[in-house]
Formats: C-alpha cells, sequence, structure tokens
C-alpha cells in the first residue's frame, strides 16, 4: 500500500498483498520519492508484516520473488532500497513455528530497531511512513515520526488497526510524503 499496489479480494473481503507474482504492481511515483528520500540523506528501508507466510498464502519462495520483483522494478527507474525486513509472525499462524507473539510484529517496534542497529539509523531523526495505524503504532514505540498514507481527503486509518494512531503528517502517497518531509 505505500510501494505497490494491493489487491482487492472479494471472497475476503480485504485488501491483500499481491499474491501471485503477476499481480505486483509499484504505485505511480516510487522510485521518484525514494531517489528524493536519498537527496535529502535519508536510508530508505522496508519494515513491513508479512504474515501471507505464516499463513499459508505465500511460500518463502514467493515472497523472495516479489521482493526480487520490487527491487528489479525500483532498479530500472534508478532507485534502490537500503534494506529490506519483514516479519513472517502471526498469532493464528497455520505454520505452528511462526504463531509466535514476536516483538517484530507491528505495531512493535523490534523490526525498526534492528534495523536502525544494523544500518545505524538515529530513530529519533526518522521516519516511518506506512498505511495502517500499525504503522504508526510501530513509528510511535520506536520513536520515529509518524506519516500516514491515506486515500485523497481522509485521515483514517484501515478500520482493524490500533489505537495511538495519530500520524504527525498525513499524504495520499509516498511521493506527496517525500513533498512534504
Amino acid at each position: 500500500g505505500v510501494l505497490n499496489e494491493m489487491v482487492y479480494r472479494p471472497s475476503e473481503g480485504v485488501l491483500a498483498s499481491p499474491y501471485p507474482l503477476e499481480e505486483f504492481r509499484l504505485l505511480p511515483r516510487v522510485s521518484d520519492a525514494l531517489k528524493l528520500f536519498k537527496q535529502m540523506g535519508f536510508l530508505t528501508v522496508v519494515v513491513s508484516n508479512q504474515p501471507g507466510v505464516a499463513k499459508g498464502k505465500c511460500t518463502e519462495d514467493l515472497l523472495s520473488s516479489l521482493t526480487e520483483r520490487l527491487q528489479a522494478g525500483l532498479a530500472s527507474q534508478g532507485a534502490t532500497l537500503d534494506g529490506i525486513y519483514y516479519c513472517l509472525h502471526h498469532p493464528e499462524a497455520v505454520r505452528p513455528d511462526l504463531r509466535v507473539e514476536c516483538d517484530c510484529r507491528k505495531p512493535k517496534a523490534g523490526l525498526l530497531r534492528r534495523s536502525a542497529s544494523e544500518l545505524d539509523i538515529d530513530l529519533a531523526s526518522s521516519y516511518m511512513i506506512g498505511d495502517t495505524g500499525k504503522d504508526v503504532g510501530a513509528a510511535r514505540a520506536a520513536g520515529c515520526k509518524a506519516v500516514l498514507i491515506a486515500e485523497r481527503g481522509t485521515s483514517e486509518v484501515r478500520p482493524a488497526d490500533h489505537s495511538n494512531t495519530t500520524p504527525d503528517v498525513i499524504a495520499s502517497s509516498l511521493w506527496e510524503a517525500a513533498l512534504k518531509i
């Protein structure tokens, strides 16, 4: 919902990640936004809950293929990411090894802290840009500024999200968020 298009699943009544691979599409101006962040001196890092593996909706191989497609799509437009961190856990996982209460699943800040440690990021000077209240909650837990990508004209987060979801910045796209920052 920030870098790539989400896919509506009518059978589930939800917006979901693009499974299969052919559904993957970068959103407009994502590469431009990432290049602008780099010009401003920021590292660009993906921190994402990816419960599809835990729920049996995709394999780790498919997630790797989606990640490769993301990176190739960005590279073809002259943009790069400095890191990609996924949480594969979910408390209702069908895979027992992934059915855990972890500190990396947003709205907890474990992945943000891990990326900060590994990439020498100052979280207090950073922005967490996401499209759900979980992202805003993770930003709050990590001490980052929170940017919410919301549909144009709204400041609402998706319904199943958590409290503490008032963002510092609201934008309609990653490009608009980059311009506001």
